[in-house]
């Protein structure tokens, strides 16, 4: 077996390079040359940590460094009479300041201070002694690498958590109450999973648990179709909140993490507001920005929706921003609640970036931002980011790319596959129309990407572009095409409204790191953006299924990659998990005759003026 592991802990060291000729040797990183000064190697400006928090640093001075302090929020945390220090620092919850400073024999004083994060992987079993598995749930099916992400709650201090595999130790992080792994390198099956922790009273206690790896192709070759489709600004528990009590409706389990109806969020006035069924099917717009985004995350206490929402947008129908709060149920949506419950969804399926639109996209087509935090103009002659698209083209692999509305909405417009390659890439862009002749005469590609018109953003007939969904997707069902078809559905972002799930843990896609003017809200691409609604159509899924495995668009990428034979973007879609779970390639496909999916209304009321929460 083989791990990477990704940080579960910052460590702090502090490295003193006291020396009359400035350089490098012996130091933890390259050294600011500026005389006398400190650098701090990690945690990086902004990173989102775990504590305990461990900071490795050094010194660039031509006289001897004497002493050395570390504060955590203006509070002494270490010091040391020396002129190295290796500590660790216990952060609650919640933004602070790390910063290292420095005296020397001519008492001059230097310092470097760096902003960090501290957010728990999930929510965490409030009982003492307990190990919460945050990335997957027991009986989990995974494919290679699988994240392993875990925490344990303790009155004591933790000093160990392990990972073991079938009772062999995998791995052992010191002085940390947070596992976080990759592992690369299983033997295909079923395995027994612990997370084991220790504290300082000595006492053990663990989580088991147990998954399947398979194999990354495993049955794939049956999938002829893959096609994948955003709409937008959507939360998991404003379209999905109430799907676990209408799959028990049905017989079926209550399967879903969903919406609790006793949830209480508070107006920026101290005014409770609690989740409530919308009595239009349209709303004015929320916050979806990266600062607002980070402030609804609120270190994951998930609690500031409704203030960002009454800030962000002027509203004058609903000023306290309550619509933040609103869910539909199946009266509103029977089709996607029918799908979602026949079909297969996932109640952990995240936005790659916790901000609007345009990145996620990015990230759709590229498995990263490539550093961008929110909308940017494409250079001249486009993006030059590789796309999903470029390397199926490098492949052979046929793809294409339906749009809805105008060309200019046709966000691959803004790449260089589209700006510089007019005959081969611009032919395979092409209107919405030539995807119902396509399913029809059974002429679809192998990858098809569908782009949004009728998108269900707030301030949009949301019943409207649920019945533009249910005619496109109904197309395929039956169509000659659907034998080997898999359809995925989700959402670009969260939209500003209220999810309970904390984002996931992620590894950064490469070393670039988030484009932030002065005054940015910090942040990092190591967490994912909100949890979505999704469905996955397919002949193949497994019937009623539900996961419960965090991932993101980056999934989609692997799907794709795995299936077709196609090389990963970047580190983010490489790592992903391929979605293998949702299938079922062991025989014939178990909704070959797919299940009868109701028509979509469009006739709920349109009016903003019933959008806030009641008594508001």
């Amino acid at each position: 077996m083989s791990c990477r592991r990704f940080s579960p802990a910052i460590r702090i060291a502090l490295f003193v390079l006291s020396l009359p000729v400035f350089g490098y040797a012996s130091s933890p990183c390259p050294l600011d040359t500026t005389n006398p000064s400190v650098t701090i190697c990690t945690p990086a400006l902004n990173d989102l940590v775990q504590s305990p928090v461990h900071v490795v640093a050094g010194t660039t001075d031509s006289n001897l460094v004497t002493t050395m302090w570390v504060y955590v929020d203006n509070q002494l945390a270490y010091k040391v009479n020396a002129s190295t220090v290796d500590t660790t620092v216990s952060m609650p919850v919640g933004h602070h300041a790390i910063s290292i400073s420095a005296i020397d024999s001519t008492k001059t004083i230097f310092r470097k201070n760096v902003p960090v994060v501290m957010q728990p992987p999930c929510a965490l079993n409030p009982a003492n002694q307990t190990v919460t598995l945050c990335s997957m749930v027991s009986g989990a099916v995974v494919s290679l690498p699988f994240h392993v992400v875990a925490a344990a709650t303790d009155s004591n201090p933790v000093t160990s958590m392990k990972l073991l595999i079938d009772g062999v130790n995998v791995v052992n992080i010191p002085n940390s109450a947070i596992l976080d792994q990759y592992v690369s390198n299983v033997s295909l099956g079923a395995h027994s999973l612990t997370i084991q922790a220790q504290d300082s009273t000595g006492t053990i206690f663990n989580n088991q648990s147990s998954i399947t790896v398979t194999a990354a192709s495993n049955g794939l070759s049956k999938l002829h179709h893959i096609v994948f489709f955003l709409q937008e600004n959507r939360s998991f528990d404003s379209y999905f909140g109430v799907l676990g009590q209408y799959k028990a409706s049905l017989g079926l389990p209550n399967d879903v993490d969903g919406l609790d109806p006793n949830t209480s969020l508070m107006t920026s006035q101290g005014q409770p507001v609690q989740p409530y069924h919308y009595r239009t099917v349209c709303t004015e717009g929320l916050s979806v920005g990266w600062g607002f985004s980070h402030q609804d995350v609120d270190y994951g206490k998930m609690d500031g929706f409704v203030k960002s929402a009454g800030v962000a947008f002027n509203s004058t129908i609903d000023p306290y921003g309550t619509r933040a709060m609103g869910y539909y149920d199946q009266s509103d949506f029977p089709y996607y609640y029918t799908a979602a419950a026949r079909f297969a969804t996932s109640d952990r399926f995240f936005s790659p970036i916790l901000t609007r639109t345009i990145p996620n996209r990015m990230y759709l087509f590229t498995g990263t931002s490539f550093g961008n935090i929110s909308p940017v103009s494409p250079p001249s002659g486009g993006f030059t980011q590789p796309t999903i698209f470029d390397h199926l083209d490098q492949a052979g692999v046929s793809w294409r790319y339906y749009y809805q509305g105008a060309l200019s909405g046709a966000f691959i417009t803004q790449f260089a596959i589209y700006q510089s390659n007019s005959n081969a890439s611009q032919s395979k862009v092409v209107p919405i129309a030539n995807w119902f002749t396509d399913v029809k005469n059974g002429t679809l590609p192998a990858v098809a990407f569908i782009e949004r018109a009728d998108d269900e953003h707030p301030g949009n007939n949301v019943q409207h572009g649920a019945a533009k969904v249910a005619s496109i997707a109904n197309a395929l069902i039956k169509s000659p095409s659907w034998p080997d078809s898999a359809f995925i559905l989700t959402y670009d972002e969260g939209g500003g409204l209220y999810d309970h799930a904390r984002p996931a843990r992620e590894i950064k896609p490469d070393s670039i790191a988030p484009i932030m003017p002065a005054g940015t809200y910090p942040g990092d691409f190591n967490e994912s953006g909100f949890r979505l609604p999704m469905i996955v159509f397919s002949p193949w899924v497994r019937p009623s299924f539900v996961s419960h495995t965090a991932r993101d668009f980056t999934s989609i990428l692997r799907l794709i990659e795995d299936t077709f034979h196609v090389p990963s973007l970047t580190l983010r879609d490489a790592n992903a998990d391929n979605m293998m779970e949702f299938f079922d390639f062991s025989s014939t496909p178990p909704l070959l005759t797919p299940p009868t999916l109701p028509t979509q209304p469009v006739n709920g009321a349109c009016d903003h003026t019933l959008e806030a929460a009641p008594g508001f």
